[in-house]
């Protein structure tokens, strides 16, 4: 009998020792499974992160750039076209009649022919849009980007020399005279971009603009290359860092356009960083240029049903103005680099 309980105990220890096992067998399996990347959710580590084989990068790719912008990214101010907002003379707006001080020489080209306004930012609506976060911009006053068009489709651009203002301006109003009227304006018998469509005009008619503010980094500019190699290495994903190359043109085809999409604004803005249509920055290929370092503001084509304002830089293209940082930060707006290319 003795023998009998013996041998049912041992037989008893023997499954428990199985069940042990098998728990442990499965433990070890989920914990083996690997790890996948959700864009809301935090990534956790696991034992297969040596393989970007079970990655995936899309999401990594958005994840990463998101915190790019976050921690290394600049102010950035976006520019919204709102059809249905009313329009004053001190409005912030893209076309139609610039506020103006007559006793202030209208900016003109050599021959005396007026610039027409291309687009006219009130930085005291912006700086209430944003909560007073308006980067390097002036916090107060009128901002104005002036330019010669319809004899040519230069759109006041030189492209001999971007820097040659004869036929663009940009001009900076410290303050706002409230007692300057439409019919003051309409007296000085300033010229304005016709609504009909006119493939000399850049833009037709006028739209009133709303704004918002948030940081943006760019894959082309700064050390966004070096981080993102650094942050994507932490889950595994090793990519070999070619030192003539953006990071775009480090990575698998797909994977480079979804970060060139993902990570470039191709938006209205002031401030920020530049995007390109076609053959990318001229400040990197002529060091004339390159000292002007910051982006003063971007704006691209606007054809919107429904709206009597339109925008058409040569075949959907985009427009540039470019500034030196110090300069803008001493609200010296004499010394502009205008540039635009279309694709």
């Amino acid at each position: 009998m003795k023998i009998i309980v013996i041998a049912l105990f041992s037989v008893a220890l023997c499954l428990l020792n199985l069940v042990a096992c098998s728990k442990n067998k499965i433990e070890k399996d989920v914990c083996n499974m690997g790890y996948y990347f959700n864009h809301s959710e935090e990534i956790e580590e696991s034992d297969n992160q040596n393989s970007d084989m079970s990655i995936d990068k899309v999401k990594l790719t958005r994840r990463i750039t998101d915190e790019l912008n976050e921690e290394i990214g600049v102010p950035t101010i976006f520019i919204n076209p709102n059809k249905r907002k009313k329009i004053s003379l001190t409005s912030s707006k893209f076309g139609g009649m610039p506020y103006w001080d007559s006793s202030l020489p209208y900016p003109t080209d050599k021959n005396g022919d007026k610039l027409k306004l291309l687009a006219q930012f009130n930085l005291n609506e912006i700086s209430e849009a944003c909560k007073g976060e308006v980067g390097l911009l002036p916090k107060e006053g009128i901002l104005q980007f002036f330019i010669l068009s319809g004899s040519n489709y230069s759109y006041g651009s030189d492209y001999e020399n971007y820097t040659n203002d004869d036929h663009f301006r940009v001009i900076y109003h410290p303050t706002i005279n409230p007692n300057i009227t439409v019919e003051d304006v309409q007296n000085l018998h300033i010229p304005i971009a016709s609504v009909s469509t006119n493939d000399y005009e850049p833009i037709s008619g006028e739209i009133a603009l709303d704004f918002s503010i948030r940081k943006t980094a760019s894959p082309h500019y700064g050390n966004f290359k070096d981080e993102f190699i650094e942050k994507v290495a932490l889950y595994g994903w090793k990519i070999e860092n070619k030192p003539d190359y953006d990071i775009c043109n480090c990575l698998e085809n797909e994977i480079g356009y979804e970060l060139d999409d993902y990570g470039c604004h191709e938006e209205n803005c002031l401030l920020g960083y530049p995007v390109y249509t076609q053959l990318g920055d001229p400040r990197f290929d002529y060091t004339q240029y390159a000292q002007y370092d910051t982006q003063l503001f971007q704006m691209v084509s606007y054809n919107e049903e429904g709206t009597k304002f339109m925008a058409i830089w040569g075949d959907m293209g985009i427009a540039h103005f470019f500034i030196n940082h110090k300069k803008l930060m001493e609200k010296d707006f004499s010394d502009i680099m205008y540039y635009w290319d279309c694709t």
